[in-house]
């Protein structure tokens, strides 16, 4: 199966979807079509499949980045937080636009969970550091924020939107934005 779901990511790459078929993705895979269609009916199975494929070797890095090295300062967080959102992610752009693409149409639910729980690991790395964090802020909603910030971020830089901002200055941009929002006392004004 992992033969499987590379070759449809590499030809989702190469060719894009709707040049995608099962037959070039067993060629590709060095399976029959037969065997390929035991685990993927048609193409849209094999494009749910790479999907969650990168969503979940993302959330893994995501949590090995974040959760694992035991950081002793909220900066020191967020620059973990940072650096696995922007630098450390797992595949390269132009099959990132095709997920982007794909995952509204096969796997929106899969997509939504895995944000869901990267905004629950960011929740519980912000209460680590709640000492150094805005006592006014609601922790969930702070870690939404960000995740969505990120998640945003990357999706303008990777696909090469006019308003974005992409590398160091991406990086350092979003350090100054998330630990200004975290650590200010001035309430909201409605």
């Amino acid at each position: 199966m992992e033969a499987i779901v590379q070759a449809a990511a590499q030809l989702l790459t190469d060719v894009g979807f709707e040049a995608l078929t099962t037959a070039r993705v067993a060629e590709r895979a060095g399976v029959s079509v037969g065997s390929l269609y035991q685990y993927f009916p048609n193409k849209q199975a094999l494009a749910a499949a790479v999907v969650d494929h990168y969503a979940d070797k993302f959330e893994a890095a995501f949590v090995e980045a974040v959760v694992t090295p035991v950081h002793d300062t909220l900066e020191e967080t967020i620059d973990a937080l940072i650096e696995v959102a922007l630098v450390a992610h797992p595949h390269d752009p132009k099959l990132h636009r095709a997920l982007n693409e794909l995952a509204p149409r096969y796997r929106a639910e899969k997509v939504r969970e895995v944000g869901d729980r990267i905004a629950a690991t960011v929740k519980g790395e912000l209460a680590r550091h709640r000492q150094e964090i805005a006592p006014d802020l609601d922790l969930g909603e702070a870690a939404a924020l960000i995740e969505t910030l990120l998640e945003n971020v990357v999706h303008r830089a990777i696909e090469r939107h006019p308003v974005s901002v992409r590398g160091e200055r991406a990086i350092g941009q979003c350090h100054r934005m998330i630990m200004a929002y975290l650590t200010s006392t001035r309430p909201y004004a409605a």
